[in-house]
């Protein structure tokens, strides 16, 4: 393979993969170094957001270095969860689900994308669906939509269709609670019967207005009896977005495009190199088709057309907290 041929391949590789980035600013080398790799997406998470000058700077000097096709994520299922302090804050989701308001839930989504938008940021990594009762008061339930399937499904619809409508982009996901390195891997043991019933009901919904979803890394044996759904063919039809899997390494990125993900999310930047190579290599032996990834290429930069990142002024701020603070009253 000539080195210009092993350059392009490295560069489509890195349009498949998100990062994150250490500290609260982007340092030149950084900056270099994600443009020479073709990086596209960022996921922030707590320990980036301070002030909204800083985080206004660091996703402006992100911008210009990942391209107009940027994607500034957040992610509020993190441990800590990524959320600016300073803005509006929102009711928990599951309170809202509760609450049953469908226009109220489409107002808050509305008002928390605002906000971001404002930031900056293009692409919040929510909402997050639990129908397990069994794992309401593990940390970070509440902010999960949950409950009777039919009435979350609507919620998160409500909540999806604010957000989106005001620029920001969304992606459903499953809430699992956060284990720690060594822990079995969560595994779902129900009937495809019953899974089509009850669990996958707002994901059907989702599926259709989302701009994005992501996959879980939990095991379905009534779908996949030997990989879990991050990695499975059988369940990364249509994903868009692997999960965070950077604790094992690069290779799994490339083997979650495998299985059909538009983008996989390795949360640490120190496994990018490892996953810029395995992904190479998947596009070189055609493990990876090149037919399959400029569709998927096409998708993601569909979704950076629609929902461009860029700070601006927050003008509806003084507003955005009258509804917030009113859905907190309500939902208490």
């Amino acid at each position: 393979m000539s080195a210009a041929i092993a350059t392009d391949l490295r560069l489509l590789a890195g349009q498949l993969l998100m990062t994150g980035i250490a500290g609260t600013g982007l340092d030149a080398a950084t900056a270099q170094w994600l443009r020479q790799n073709g990086i596209r997406a960022v996921c922030l998470r707590a320990a980036n957001l301070r002030d909204a000058a800083q985080l206004t700077r660091l996703s402006t000097d992100l911008r210009r270095a990942l391209g107009p096709q940027a994607l500034i994520a957040i992610d509020p299922a993190g441990m800590p969860p990524a959320y600016p302090a300073w803005l509006p804050q929102p009711p928990d989701a599951m309170d809202l689900c509760a609450l049953g308001d469908a226009e109220l839930a489409n107002g808050t989504g509305a008002a928390t994308a605002r906000g971001l938008r404002a930031l900056g940021i293009n692409w919040l990594l929510a909402p997050l669906i639990n129908l397990d009762t069994a794992a309401g008061q593990a940390p970070g339930a509440a902010q999960a939509f949950g409950g009777d399937p039919a009435q979350a499904a609507a919620m998160a619809h409500a909540w999806t269709a604010g957000c989106q409508a005001e620029g920001v982009a969304c992606c459903a996901r499953l809430y699992l609670p956060q284990h720690g390195a060594g822990s079995p891997l969560p595994s779902v043991d129900k009937t495809r019967s019953q899974l089509e019933e009850h669990d996958f009901v707002p994901f059907r919904r989702a599926a259709a207005q989302t701009a994005s979803m992501m996959s879980a890394h939990v095991a379905y044996p009534a779908l996949d009896e030997n990989q879990p759904a991050s990695l499975s063919h059988a369940v990364m039809h249509g994903v868009l977005l692997a999960p965070g899997i950077d604790a094992q390494g690069g290779h799994v990125g490339a083997r979650a495009l495998a299985a059909g993900a538009d983008m996989a999310l390795l949360a640490d930047a120190a496994q990018l190199p490892a996953a810029l190579d395995a992904v190479g290599a998947a596009l070189a032996s055609g493990a990876l088709p090149l037919q399959a990834v400029g569709t998927r290429l096409q998708r993601l930069a569909a979704m950076a057309a629609r929902y461009p990142a860029g700070a601006g002024v927050y003008a509806q701020e003084a507003a955005d907290r009258i509804i917030m603070a009113e859905a907190r009253r309500r939902c208490q």
